[in-house]
């Protein structure tokens, strides 16, 4: 089962700009096949755009969470490919949101 970060205050799941394997940029969660480092982490929150100045990037905050491979691909299903959109999970489900 895949691993992602969610925050720990907000249940919010990091997404962010990547490439898939065809090459072609996406809007999505981030995903590992096993639990992420401290190294990854902070990798993770500066490609995610969260400047290091910024409240939200305090890798403590963020915890690894395993979702199941459907729970995954819901989560980019709900992010839409929209970078203004974030996916969070809380509860026991997944929720999205548009931010604008």
């Amino acid at each position: 089962m895949p691993y992602t970060l969610k925050h720990s205050q907000t249940g919010t799941l990091l997404a962010g700009f990547q490439v898939n394997g065809y090459e072609l940029a996406y809007y999505g969660i981030y995903l590992w096949d096993s639990e992420p480092g401290a190294e990854q982490i902070s990798a993770a929150l500066s490609q995610a755009g969260i400047d290091a100045e910024d409240a939200a990037f305090q890798p403590e905050q963020w915890e690894s969470f395993e979702l199941s491979e459907h729970e995954a691909k819901m989560a980019n299903v709900k992010l839409r490919n929209d970078a203004g959109r974030i996916v969070y999970y809380r509860e026991g489900a997944l929720h999205a949101v548009s931010l604008g």
